[in-house]
């Protein structure tokens, strides 16, 4: 055996320096194109839309001619409806794994990856890598990105990654929904693990990857709300029901008047 893995350390070696090579081609053509996203829908309105059980088809019809942002496994609701996300994000190394192939299907929208999932997931088509920075900051709020070209800080809810590229885009009016911020099962402070009777997703099939950090998701939230009020931006909540209280609440219904 030792002798086998000698034989093929040489190509092992030039297989890892062929996806090193790959990644950062692709990182440079990344970097170019987001830094070419800045400001570009400067003054308009967005949609954010999270996967929460909130989420009907019939809500996402009405934002057909919208901007919107999707993510994860949004694409289990495409049976649906006719909408298509604008923008779309996805981040969870654990996720990623099972849901790569449905993302490469995915064509009519930009596609996002986190960085850290580029070793893992090197091959999916399409897609455009965004460099995220871990966070723990808890109890404070954790950093936000006013450039998310060079960085985007990980919040613990793909969420805060779509709005960092919302306000990098020049977005003034972003609108969250489906945004339910409540799990089944939730990690605490201190390592513990809280279960609730709770569904999960829209779609029973949406498993999620690793157990929710609802604590520092909300000061994700926080910080953004922070951020947003800074810079002239309103970010609105316009979830059916859900527990996220963070940023000020509007009737999705009369958003279209």
């Amino acid at each position: 055996m030792l002798k086998i893995k000698r034989l093929l350390r040489p190509y092992y070696y030039k297989i890892r320096l062929l996806i090193e090579t790959e990644n950062r081609i692709k990182l440079k053509e990344s970097y170019e194109y987001i830094h070419s996203l800045r400001n570009i829908h400067a003054g308009e309105r967005c949609f954010i839309i999270g996967n929460g059980p909130s989420l009907s088809p019939n809500d996402l019809n009405k934002l057909k001619s919208e901007i919107c942002f999707g993510s994860n496994r949004i694409f289990e609701i495409f049976d649906k409806t006719d909408w298509r996300p604008t923008y779309y994000f996805a981040q969870d190394n654990v996720l990623l794994e099972t849901i790569k192939t449905e993302i490469s299907k995915m064509i009519k929208c930009d596609k996002f990856i986190g960085l850290n999932a580029v070793s893992k997931n090197p091959t999916i088509s399409g897609a455009y890598y965004i460099n995220i920075l871990p966070e723990d900051s808890y109890p404070y709020l954790p950093m936000y990105s006013d450039d998310i070209s060079k960085k985007c800080y990980d919040g613990c809810t793909i969420t805060y990654s779509c709005i960092q590229m919302a306000t990098y885009m020049g977005f003034t009016d972003i609108i969250l929904l489906g945004v339910d911020h409540s799990y089944s099962k939730i990690r605490n402070p201190d390592g513990t693990v809280t279960k609730q009777d709770v569904q999960d997703h829209f779609s029973e099939q949406d498993i999620l990857g690793n157990i929710p950090l609802l604590y520092q998701s909300t000061l994700s939230y926080e910080a953004a709300k922070q951020y947003a009020d800074a810079h002239g931006i309103k970010i609105y909540n316009a979830t059916r029901g859900g527990k996220l209280e963070v940023f000020e609440r509007v009737d999705f219904d009369t958003l279209f008047n």
